[in-house]
């Protein structure tokens, strides 16, 4: 049952939390393709504990890794435009219909792949981890909630100016913000407030754009090739 899982997910997710914080302190921002691997890892463990009695099948990797590539294109074909791109919106519509493991993954590696092009850092780990957060919560929500547009919108703006922006600030803080008072703090977040906001509304806008048309293709190929478990195990 889904239940029994829940404990293994919270110890997973906060194995990661532990990484950055590992990444912070000891490591000093440097090794980043190691703690970068880690959270991959920690993501490729939370997506294989969706499969207790059975592997995944290749149709169910192919879609994954369809999503993943979408995402990376999507963030790279808008990099004139740096806070307008549709990545967050594919990975939240990955979470909802493939679950909420498989939005982690892909929102953890489409950070990390789409990195390649635009750089990477010591602020790569804590872009994967934000991202695969915004994946992975969406498709908690969404299972709860019905999957409406305007809680769509809402998610997608909150979830990336809190959840997304507040976890990759934490980076910029530390690495370029010098003394980490409450006005070195306030400066931070209040300079990366209206980037995150403009990424969020961005997001909600490719949301009402993009969520009908993918989630009923996906539905149709997880029809096609019989990957809806009955009840999802609820």
């Amino acid at each position: 049952m889904k239940s029994r899982r829940e404990p293994l997910y919270a110890a997973i997710l906060l194995f990661c939390v532990f990484v950055l914080y590992f990444s912070l302190f000891y490591l000093h921002g440097k090794e980043y393709y190691l703690v970068s691997l880690v959270i991959i890892l920690s993501g490729i463990i939370l997506f294989m504990l969706n499969f207790e009695n059975r592997k995944p099948s290749v149709a169910e990797l192919t879609i994954i890794a369809v999503m993943c590539a979408l995402a990376v294109v999507s963030r790279v074909s808008f990099f004139f435009l740096p806070e307008v791109k549709p990545i967050a919106a594919v990975v939240i519509i990955t979470g909802i219909s493939l679950g909420a493991e498989t939005g982690f993954i892909t929102g953890a590696l489409s950070a990390f792949v789409s990195n390649f092009y635009f750089g990477q850092g010591s602020w790569t780990p804590f872009q994967m981890f934000a991202l695969g957060l915004v994946g992975f919560f969406a498709g908690v929500l969404f299972q709860k909630i019905p999957v409406n547009k305007w809680f769509l919108g809402i998610y997608g703006v909150l979830s990336v100016l809190v959840l997304y922006g507040g976890i990759v600030d934490i980076n910029t803080l530390f690495y370029y913000g010098g003394d980490n008072t409450w006005q070195a703090i306030c400066a931070v977040y209040g300079a990366g407030f209206f980037m995150n906001l403009m990424f969020g509304i961005s997001t909600a806008v490719f949301l009402f754009l993009l969520h009908k048309p993918v989630l009923n293709k996906l539905t149709r190929v997880k029809r096609k090739y019989r990957l809806i478990e009955e009840d999802r195990e609820k």
